[in-house]
C-alpha cells in the first residue's frame, strides 16, 4: 500500500513538474514574442535565450525556432549564425513550419550555411506544405524575379496562388494587372487587391483605376504583346546589316552619342519604357570620363573599357516607379553597373547595342533587364520605334550572380549550350586583383559555382569564357 501511495505522489509531482515547466515556456514564448512585435529601447532582450534553454532540452521546436531566431538577430545574446542554423534545423525536423521557412532563408543568402537554391526552396516547399504563408510567398517571388531559378511569372502566380500572405496577394493581383503567368484581367486585379490590408495593394489600386498601363503602353509607342512587328524588324535588319559583332577600339569610343536605354520587365520580354540618353567618352589617364544626360540628370563617372564592356563608377540615376507601393516613395535609384556593347552597322550607319547591368540600392538586387542603342551625336538618320527594338533586343543574361552586393559568399550561374572548355575568372576593377576561380570541360546545362573568396571589399568583374566567347558582370564585394 505505502509502495503505490509512493509511485502515485511520484507520478503527481512528475506531471506537476511538467505541466509547471510547460508553463514556464509559454510565459518564455510569450515573453519573445512580444519584444519581437514591439522590441523596446529600454530592453536589450537579456535573459530571453536563457529562459527558453530547458525548454529546448524538452525539444520544444517551437522554443528551438525562436532561441535560433535570437541567435540570429543577437537579442540577448552574441549573435551567432551558426547556432542559429543548428537550432532553426533541430525545429525544422520536427516539423515546425516557421523553422522551415527560416531554414529556408538562411540556405537562400548563405547565413550559417553555404548558399544553395536548392535546399532553400525545398524548404521553402516544405513549409508550404505544412502551412507557412510567407515560405509559399518567398517561392512566388524567387521565380517573378529569375533569382536561383530560370525566371517564370507562371511559376510565381502559381505559388502566389497559394499563399495568403498579403504580399503574396499584392504580387499576384499585380499579375493579373499585368498579364504575367495568366490572362490580363483588371478586375480581378482590383478584388485581389481591395481586399489586401497593406498600403501597397492601396497604392497599386491608384494606378489601376488611373489605367497606367495604357499610359505606359502609350508611351512606349508598341503594344507590350505585339511581337509580330519586333520580329518584322529583326528579319528586316538581318538582311540589311552589313556588319555585326565588331570588335570595338576605345579610341573609336571617345566621341559623343545619342540614343535609347530600353528598360524590360523580368522576363526580358516586354517593353516597360523607352527613354532617351546622350553619352560622351572621354581618355582620363588609363581609365576614361563618361559625361551622360538621362531623364534631364546630369552625371559624370569614371569608366574603363575591357573585354567590349564599359564599366561604370558610381553613375545613378532616380527614374519613377512604373508601380508604386508606397505613396511617399515615387522613384528608384538605379546605379548602371556595366554596358556590354557590340558595334554594328545597319543600311550604312554605325551603331553601338547591348545590355546594361543596373543595381538597385534599395532593393539590394540588381535592376530589371535594360537595353541601350547609341548612335554618333552628328549621324542624320535615326531609327524609328520598331528597328529600335529589333536592334536593342533583349538577350538573356549568361551569368547570373548572388548575393549582390555579396560579403563572403558568392553564388555564380551560368548555363551552357553545349559541353566544351570553361574558365571562370575574378578580377578587382583596377586590375590589381586577379583569381582564376575555376576551369575545365563542362557538361551542357545550368552550372552553379559556390565561392567565398578572400578579397578586400570593392569592385570586382567575374568574367567567363566559354565556347570562345567573352562575358562578364560586375560584382561588389562588402565587409
Amino acid at each position: 500500500m505505502k509502495k503505490i501511495k509512493f509511485i502515485w505522489l511520484v507520478t503527481c509531482l512528475t506531471m506537476a513538474m511538467a505541466n509547471a515547466q510547460e508553463k514556464s515556456c509559454e510565459h518564455a514564448l510569450l515573453k519573445i514574442k512580444q519584444f519581437i512585435k514591439s522590441p523596446s529601447p529600454f530592453n536589450n532582450g537579456e535573459g530571453l535565450a536563457a529562459s527558453l534553454e530547458p525548454c529546448v532540452l524538452e525539444g520544444n521546436a517551437e522554443a528551438e525556432n525562436y532561441l535560433g531566431m535570437l541567435y540570429l538577430k543577437g537579442i540577448g545574446v552574441q549573435k551567432d549564425p551558426s547556432k542559429a542554423f543548428s537550432y532553426f534545423s533541430k525545429a525544422a525536423d520536427k516539423a515546425y513550419p516557421k523553422a522551415q521557412y527560416n531554414l529556408g532563408r538562411l540556405y537562400k543568402y548563405g547565413i550559417g550555411c553555404t548558399i544553395d537554391f536548392t535546399k532553400a526552396m525545398d524548404w521553402f516547399v516544405i513549409a508550404t506544405e505544412n502551412g507557412n504563408q510567407r515560405a509559399a510567398y518567398s517561392l512566388g517571388y524567387m521565380y517573378y524575379k529569375g533569382f536561383g531559378v530560370a525566371q517564370s511569372y507562371k511559376e510565381a502566380v502559381y505559388w502566389f496562388e497559394r499563399s495568403e500572405d498579403p504580399m503574396a496577394k499584392h504580387f499576384l493581383g499585380l499579375c493579373y494587372y499585368l498579364g504575367y503567368g495568366v490572362t490580363a484581367n483588371s478586375n480581378t486585379a482590383l478584388e485581389l487587391l481591395l481586399n489586401n490590408p497593406i498600403v501597397n495593394s492601396k497604392t497599386l489600386v491608384t494606378y489601376i483605376k488611373a489605367n497606367q498601363k495604357a499610359t505606359i503602353e502609350s508611351n512606349v509607342e508598341i503594344a507590350l504583346n505585339n511581337n509580330e512587328v519586333v520580329e518584322e524588324a529583326i528579319e528586316d535588319f538581318t538582311e540589311k546589316a552589313a556588319v555585326s559583332n565588331q570588335i570595338i577600339e576605345k579610341e573609336e569610343l571617345l566621341q559623343n552619342w545619342r540614343g535609347k536605354l530600353i528598360q524590360y520587365d523580368w522576363s526580358g520580354k516586354h517593353v516597360q519604357r523607352i527613354l532617351p540618353i546622350a553619352l560622351s567618352f572621354k581618355k582620363a589617364g588609363k581609365y576614361l570620363t563618361v559625361n551622360t544626360i538621362f531623364e534631364k540628370q546630369e552625371k559624370q563617372s569614371k569608366a574603363m573599357w575591357k573585354d567590349q564592356t564599359m564599366y561604370l563608377e558610381n553613375l545613378t540615376f532616380s527614374l519613377d516607379k512604373l508601380y508604386t507601393s508606397n505613396p511617399e516613395k515615387l522613384t528608384l535609384d538605379y546605379s548602371l553597373l556595366a554596358m556590354n556593347l557590340n558595334k554594328q552597322e545597319f543600311n550604312g550607319l554605325p551603331y553601338l547595342t547591348g545590355n546594361v547591368d543596373s543595381y538597385i540600392d534599395e532593393w539590394t538586387e540588381y535592376g530589371e533587364p535594360l537595353s541601350i542603342i547609341l548612335q554618333p551625336e552628328n549621324s542624320d538618320t535615326y531609327f524609328d520605334e520598331e528597328t529600335l527594338l529589333a536592334l536593342a533586343n533583349q538577350e538573356g543574361q549568361f551569368i547570373k550572380l548572388y548575393p549582390m552586393p555579396f560579403k563572403e559568399q558568392l553564388l555564380v550561374q551560368y548555363t551552357l549550350e553545349e559541353a566544351g572548355e570553361v574558365q571562370v575568372a575574378l578580377t578587382s576593377y583596377d586590375n590589381s586583383i586577379h583569381l582564376v576561380l575555376d576551369t575545365g570541360v563542362k557538361a551542357a546545362g545550368e552550372q552553379t559555382l559556390q565561392l567565398s573568396p578572400d578579397i578586400p571589399s570593392g569592385i570586382y568583374i567575374v568574367k567567363i569564357i566559354a565556347a570562345d566567347k567573352v562575358h562578364t558582370k560586375m560584382i561588389v564585394k562588402n565587409d
